[in-house]
């Protein structure tokens, strides 16, 4: 570690810490930053280290503790800092190629899919011990359903729900939302990935070799296996039963991506792929329905594939990515 490494995880870390803090003003602009605010970790850690990571991660935390407060920092933590560090650091693990069975002399780089997966259960994990610390349950999510019917009925005064459909709507709304929110949060972490991975080896800073996404993002059969157990446990009431729905969602997530990047793998060098992709993106836009054939794509092409580079060069990165099944 040197003052250059340090330095560039500071300047991380408050970018990370403004994009987070800004969303407190509630502006659509503010919103769409906050999106961003995993990409600074994640272009530090890439191009600079593990080292520069972790300094940023802890800057970062330090100061949205000191500027918001701490719920809000340990928050940005679990969903963010944390997810965004990690991702950087296993991307940038490589091992010699023929321990797992490929040609001598070159480099085997970290699966992409397995980041994924476990991007999932760290996205999973956060909202888990976020819903604890705020007491999710039915009770919290009437609170958010009462306010909502209220604005409704303060832009419309003729709405009205009927006992019977506040319930059914109750019911609903609290396994939605620790459906939804891993399921999108992962899918924001995903593409924030894949932005970092382009600034850094716009900077000339990322040793991975470049990775084909359409080819490259699929889950391994472990995270289907994952969802098959969350999807089961998801039918238990109470607490378990949520905390499943959670892992449910952000590994749906994860399908959902792997789906749409075999989309865009089959659909390359068509001339009606434009075409394809307005309808595709605007149905989903329209209805969730619509990215439901995307998702079982997902799970139905499971894979490992590892990027393979020279091996030796300056500087080489090591790791023991596990071998390919």
């Amino acid at each position: 570690m040197n003052a250059n490494t340090i330095g560039i995880g500071l300047v991380s870390g408050a970018a990370t810490a403004l994009l987070c803090l800004g969303v407190v003003s509630g502006s659509g602009l503010s919103v769409i930053l906050y999106f961003l605010s995993a990409v600074p970790l994640m272009v530090a850690t890439l191009g600079w280290g593990f080292a520069a990571g972790v300094s940023g991660a802890i800057i970062s935390a330090l100061l949205i503790a000191a500027f918001a407060n701490v719920p809000m920092a340990v928050y940005i933590v679990m969903t963010t800092i944390l997810p965004a560090t990690a991702a950087g650091y296993w991307m940038n693990l490589a091992r010699p190629a023929e321990e797992v069975g490929g040609p001598a002399g070159k480099l085997a780089w970290y699966p992409l899919s397995d980041v994924v997966v476990r991007l999932a259960v760290i996205t999973a994990g956060a909202f888990i011990v976020a819903g604890a610390l705020i007491g999710y349950g039915p009770a919290l999510v009437d609170e958010l359903v009462g306010e909502m019917i209220a604005r409704l009925q303060e832009a419309n005064p003729e709405f009205a729900f009927t006992p019977e459909g506040r319930e059914s709507f109750l019911a609903f709304m609290t396994g939605a939302i620790p459906f939804m929110q891993p399921a999108l949060w992962l899918m924001i972490l995903i593409g924030s990935l894949y932005l970092a991975l382009a600034i850094t080896r716009a900077s000339g800073r990322l040793r991975r070799p470049k990775d084909d996404w359409p080819e490259a993002l699929r889950l391994p059969r472990a995270g289907a296996m994952i969802l098959a157990v969350a999807i089961a446990g998801s039918f238990v009431s109470g607490p378990l039963g949520l905390a499943a729905t959670t892992f449910a969602g952000a590994l749906t997530g994860g399908f959902t991506m792997a789906g749409f990047a075999i989309f865009h793998a089959r659909t390359r060098g068509q001339p009606w792929r434009p075409f394809a992709m307005i309808v595709v993106y605007g149905a989903v836009a329209i209805t969730l329905v619509a990215a439901l054939p995307f998702f079982f794509a997902g799970v139905l092409a499971t894979a490992r594939p590892m990027p393979v580079s020279p091996g030796g060069g300056p500087n080489p990165p090591t790791g023991t990515p596990p071998a390919s099944t």
